[in-house]
């Protein structure tokens, strides 16, 4: 897309226009929002440099037909993806993304509320995956705080730290000092790298490492290139690093966060780091060509300069090695690693649970601050305690000062090769390939670590590792009901293994739908039996000496009930609250601005019935008998586009219990049904019809003239 737009700043109109559409609709179907953003953002920042230098030599025309394409291309690229963006635009508003529920707004002044919710993800949420002002070295050295949870190497069946002592710091002291054994303090000081991590992030899968060589040729690009591209890719490049701080720089991202269109529906500052991970490469690859290519009268003084920045940044990056601590910590982590201590022998446990960092100020980790029980006095524990800090810093340090050197090499043997270039000391293409091999290497070398062979396995392992088929997951599969839900409370609500043979009242989604996940943070995680109940949650997974078992749930609601009345609340805080203490059999909590759709039932009769008779992905069909008018409550979650009829004609339903549907039934016989019609589906997906074979015609006419030039470009 980069390559396409600036071909139109570079006067190629036709492929610049018809690449542009087609890289540009290839990107944005990968439907990654975020991703399209800090694309936009390049765009921007590429399109004010060029535009910027054609005003300044007055070609208005040439500055009016790139920009002119550049915008016909992108409407063309949206018009092809209509069917994708328009419907999540749509569903973002009644998503998480689009607000959540605060019920103190005393203690969110940090956030921008309207009507009890706020108008996209709350920063609380959203900006808990911050780069840390300490971790952006990880850029240039990967192992600044850790490698994060995935960075391992398999000898046979077990893990081994990569770059490390042969054996960690931590697993020889848990082996020596803790009689733990061979294997299982292996297992807990190496697998996964967890506990080597100490950055500010909850956890992090690995750090963003661009490679030192591409760092080196950046820095050199600053000194090398030209105005006409260094610039606005260095800018790019910041504002992509200060996105990335998220919370750590807050002044500025919490006002990106309340002013720029659509910003609050992202989460996850730390992916901001995409945008100097596209550019730092393309700044290394024009520096390249340029010390290639271009005329060298002035480059020794241009190398001087570059090799003077270069060695300022190292030298800074070895200041923060020799200032770092290596014990930060993480709340999210810390209790992670208090499980993982509990469950590996009582003896370790017995000799760290002693620890109280407020009485020891030497040991501040967090990671010990819950393990202070029993024997809090003990100086042997302590001392046991201490060591154990000491040796998990000892290899938090080894993983940053191997990077430190590691880098080096690689920057010194990459400089050496563009030295012995600018001398004419080898070819041009010598130097290229020497460069390009050791970026290759130092990037995939590092890579492997958390993409290697094990890393590959087909359906069946990974079903039989990941998704075990239980004792319980059969006896529940015995039910010849096939509409009910369960609770794993193994599991917990926010994750989504559960569903993989189940309808389950947890499940993960990144952007779940908002009202829903209201209930889960307000209502269904303090196990509120009455919501639970009217989510029709049949069974319970319990575990039962260490095994999941089955428990039935006698007071969950079926598929559809008549209640007695209606409990009428103003808002959605009142309404959240008012689900702390109801009886969802005899009363429907709804919103007062639903009262003209809810209408005045009648009486209540025991005879009265309703039921369902039928579940499909987008229908689903209920049967009703009632002596008068009954308001039902349906266990389906609310959404707009579902619509309601009753004996096939129209009819209107509300939101009740703040996630379910409601609707006010006449009496008599009735069959009431519901369907999905997204009218705003159907109506993108016409639109990405028609843009399509536009889009398709431009290409191929793009083709014709590019086959009918050819000739006379050859002669």
């Amino acid at each position: 897309v980069i390559g396409a737009a600036i071909l139109l700043f570079d006067r190629k109109y036709l492929s610049g226009f018809t690449w542009l559409t087609v890289f540009t609709s290839l990107q944005i179907v990968q439907m990654h929002q975020q991703i399209s953003y800090y694309l936009f953002i390049i765009l921007i920042f590429l399109t004010l440099s060029y535009s910027v230098k054609l005003i300044r030599e007055k070609k208005f025309l040439h500055l009016g037909k790139a920009l002119g394409l550049m915008i016909i291309a992108g409407l063309l690229s949206i018009g092809t993806n209509a069917i994708n963006i328009f419907p999540a635009i749509d569903y973002s508003k009644e998503s998480k993304r689009g607000g959540q529920l605060v019920m103190d707004q005393g203690s969110r002044s940090h956030e921008s509320i309207v009507n009890g919710k706020t108008t996209g993800l709350s920063k609380d949420y959203a900006f808990q995956w911050s780069y840390g002002r300490m971790e952006t070295w990880s850029l240039l050295f990967p192992g600044v705080q850790g490698y994060g949870m995935h960075y391992a190497e398999r000898d046979g069946d077990q893990y081994i730290f990569p770059r490390l002592d042969e054996k960690s710091h931590t697993a020889a002291f848990l082996e020596e000092e803790l009689n733990v054994p061979e294997d299982q303090a292996l297992n807990i000081a190496l697998q996964n790298s967890t506990y080597l991590y100490w950055g500010d992030q909850p956890f992090t899968s690995g750090p963003v490492y661009l490679g030192a060589v591409i760092c080196l040729l950046f820095i050199f690009g600053m000194f090398f290139l030209d105005n006409k591209n260094k610039w606005w890719l260095m800018a790019a490049s910041l504002l992509g690093i200060l996105l990335a701080l998220g919370s750590h720089f807050a002044s500025f991202n919490y006002f990106i966060f309340d002013h720029f269109p659509f910003y609050n529906k992202f989460r996850v500052p730390t992916m901001a780091l995409v945008i100097p991970q596209v550019l730092f490469p393309v700044m290394a690859a024009l520096t390249l060509d340029r010390i290639a290519f271009m005329p060298a009268s002035d480059d020794q003084r241009r190398l001087k300069s570059a090799l003077t920045a270069t060695v300022i940044v190292l030298a800074l990056g070895i200041g923060s090695y020799s200032i770092s601590d290596f014990g930060n910590e993480d709340k999210v982590r810390t209790s992670e690693f208090n499980s993982i201590v509990r469950e590996n022998g009582p003896e370790m446990n017995n000799r760290l649970t002693a620890l109280n960092s407020k009485s020891q100020p030497r040991i501040d980790n967090k990671i010990y601050e819950n393990m202070a029980m029993q024997m809090q006095g003990n100086q042997e524990n302590l001392r046991y305690a201490r060591e154990f800090v000491e040796a998990l810093r000892d290899d938090r340090r080894a993983a940053f000062r191997n990077d430190i050197i590691r880098s080096v090499v690689f920057m010194a043997l990459a400089t050496l090769l563009i030295i012995l270039y600018i001398r004419r000391k080898i070819a041009a293409k010598w130097m290229i390939a020497g460069v390009t091999i050791l970026s290759s290497f130092d990037l995939i070398s590092f890579g492997t670590k958390y993409l290697e062979e094990h890393s590959y396995t087909g359906k069946e392992s990974m079903e039989a590792a990941e998704f075990p088929l239980t004792a319980a997951d059969i006896a529940i599969q015995q039910d010849p009901d096939p509409n009910f839900r369960i609770y794993n409370t193994l599991k917990g609500l926010d994750e989504c293994k559960t569903s993989y043979y189940h309808k389950s009242i947890g499940g993960y989604h990144p952007a779940k739908l908002g009202i829903y996940d209201d209930l889960l943070a307000y209502q269904l995680g303090k196990s509120n039996m009455a919501v639970i109940n009217m989510l029709n949650t049949k069974y319970f997974i319990q575990d039962q000496g260490g095994q999941p078992v089955v428990g039935r749930n006698p007071g969950a609601l079926g598929n559809a009930w008549f209640v007695k009345g209606i409990h009428w609340v103003k808002g959605p805080v009142e309404e959240m609250r008012a689900l702390d203490s109801f009886n969802p059999a005899d009363t429907a909590v709804v919103d007062e601005k639903f009262r003209d759709v809810a209408g005045q039932p009648g009486m209540a009769d025991s005879s009265d019935q309703i039921r369902q008779i039928q579940f499909n992905n987008d229908t689903i069909v209920y049967r009703a008998t009632a002596r008068s008018p009954r308001i039902a409550v349906f266990s389906e979650i609310y959404y707009k586009d579902w619509k309601a009829y009753i004996d096939g004609k129209p009819a209107s339903f509300f939101k009740t219990n703040y996630v379910l549907r409601g609707m006010l039934i006449p009496a008599g016989d009735h069959t009431i049904t519901f369907q999905f019609e997204p009218s705003l589906f159907i109506l993108s997906r016409n639109i990405s019809f028609y843009f399509s074979w536009l889009a398709f015609l431009i290409l191929l006419g793009y083709a014709i003239i590019s086959i009918r030039k050819k000739p006379a470009l050859e002669s």
